[in-house]
């Protein structure tokens, strides 16, 4: 159907009809824009460490996405979820250029071609807007895509109205190979770094045992319960969180230890050196602030190595100094008031008696008890001490500056017994230990569960287990008090900014 609208004289304008092949072409011209852009700032990117689009867009996702779902993506894909990531980061920022080719097209279809020059620069002013809406990215970040409306002027301006020649097959063609087989090569020549250095890692780094440790036996009867999590997880079992997907760092061969700042003496310590000075054997709960309630990102292990003040005392702690900085190989860094550090920090370079596993920080990480576990910074190399509040990309980002873990309680399982049914689970509340757990079972009343108390370490989670009364559907609700006699949070919260809160329910069929 024609669209006819009147000059002022009277004259009808005849203005094309929907041209479906000339839309579709404009919004894949969009696609291929940003494609072309992301390929061409990829060799930056890897060259000189520019900021890279996709990367902060695939952040983005991981950040605002369920924390079990990412962790489980990223664990599985493992070398691979940068290169995935990125994927997602490309084409979504491609398919955001769908809607920057529709915008030009639409300008054009309103007002005629001979706007085609304010059509190209809405869509160079439009496209970075759009993307720093819907994923958060700065002005700097998206700046290259101002390019996207000239690169989709170049491949459109050859398109014609439906009057004259109807846009060519190849064309059409010719850019949604460039949105889809482009997106996907530039994703994987991102990724192909990541997954070599990442088998290298892997291959070069050996776990070895450093000293004998054995977990410690259950201090009351009745915890040999099956699908309970064990009082120390073995080290292949312990949570893993690389929440952004950066590679693991290669250990270089000549690998040290720097402590500066505002020290008399500042030092740098090589492996040998740090493992050749007295231990520290700390049995502790490690839980990311990401762990939803009922989670899984939580572990106990023993972490051993040198106490942060140690290291400080060794250096010498000039005035003025009221925090200390952690700096990792893979280029975060994160920071801890002074006095915190010295009586909570530990320097750890071994994992129940074995050398960390490179996912863990290898060769050496830091332990911060009491705080949830991004202020234990992995693959540790300089620690640096400062008069000033560091802002870290956490706090950054959002996130809590004190972190100091929350009681909770888990249900790890339901399960059939002699005469009835028991329910096992796990609970921690930081340093402050747990003096109670309780039960509910339907909508009965609240019953206390018992504890394999006293807990290996004040820091460590404590098992629980309760008899309840067999039942075709029970209906289980745990709750926890810790040492100074607080009750758990009931009220439910979201993990940012600093940390769930809610009580964990399940619910089973026996």
């Amino acid at each position: 159907m024609r669209i006819s609208q009147f000059r002022r004289s009277g004259r009808p304008v005849k203005r094309p009809s929907f041209n479906a092949p000339l839309w579709i072409g404009s919004a894949l011209a969009g696609g291929a824009a940003v494609i072309i852009i992301l390929a061409a700032l990829l060799p930056l990117h890897l060259l000189f460490g520019l900021t890279y689009p996709p990367l902060s867009v695939a952040n983005y996702i991981i950040e605002t996405s369920d924390a079990n779902i990412a962790l489980t993506l990223i664990n599985w894909l493992g070398p691979y979820s940068l290169a995935s990531a990125i994927l997602g980061g490309v084409m979504l920022i491609a398919c955001l250029g769908l809607i920057d080719g529709l915008i030009y097209r639409a300008i054009i279809a309103r007002w005629g071609e001979r706007l085609r020059g304010v059509a190209m620069l809405a869509a160079c002013i439009a496209m970075p807007l759009i993307v720093q809406v819907v994923f958060g990215l700065s002005v700097i970040e998206t700046q290259p895509l101002l390019l996207t409306g000239l690169l989709i002027e170049l491949m459109a301006r050859r398109d014609t109205v439906q009057e004259r020649v109807n846009i060519g097959r190849r064309q059409v063609l010719q850019r949604l190979a460039i949105f889809s087989l482009g997106g996907l090569a530039v994703s994987v020549i991102k990724g192909i770094p990541t997954v070599i250095s990442e088998m290298k890692v892997a291959q070069a780094q050996t776990i070895r045992k450093l000293f004998d440790f054995t977990p410690p036996s259950a201090r009351v009867a009745g915890f040999d319960i099956a699908e309970l999590s064990p009082e120390i997880t073995p080290v292949e079992n312990f949570y893993e969180m690389r929440k952004f997907p950066t590679p693991i760092p290669d250990v270089p061969v000549d690998w040290s230890l720097t402590v500066d700042g505002l020290v008399r003496n500042p030092f740098t310590l090589s492996l040998d050196e740090l493992q050749a000075m007295p231990r520290t054997d700390e049995l502790l709960t490690r839980q990311c602030i990401s762990n939803p309630v009922g989670g899984n990102m939580i572990s106990t292990a023993l972490m051993s190595g040198v106490p942060l003040k140690t290291l400080l005392d060794k250096a010498g702690l000039q005035d003025g100094a009221v925090e200390v900085v952690f700096y990792g190989r893979d280029g975060y860094s994160e920071s801890i008031a002074l006095d915190y550090g010295l009586e909570h920090g530990l320097i750890a370079y071994a994992m129940n008696g074995q050398t960390l596993p490179p996912v863990h920080g290898a060769p050496v990480r830091v332990e911060m008890i009491g705080l949830y576990g991004f202020k234990s910074l992995k693959w540790l190399d300089r620690i640096e001490v400062i008069d000033h509040h560091y802002v870290a990309i956490w706090e950054e980002q959002g996130w809590t500056a004190n972190p100091v873990v929350k009681t909770m309680s888990r249900i790890d399982t339901i399960q059939a017994a002699d005469g009835g049914a028991v329910a096992a689970g796990v609970a921690f509340a930081g340093t402050r230990s747990i003096s109670k757990v309780e039960v509910k079972i339907n909508d009965g009343e609240w019953q206390p569960a018992t504890l394999n108390a006293p807990p290996l370490a004040k820091q460590t989670w404590v098992q629980w287990r309760a008899d309840i009364p067999a039942s075709i559907d029970i209906n289980v609700t745990v709750r926890a008090v810790d040492g100074e006699d607080q009750p758990q949070i009931e009220r439910v919260q979201a993990q940012k900014p600093d940390g769930a809160t809610g009580l964990h329910t399940k619910q089973v069929k026996l």
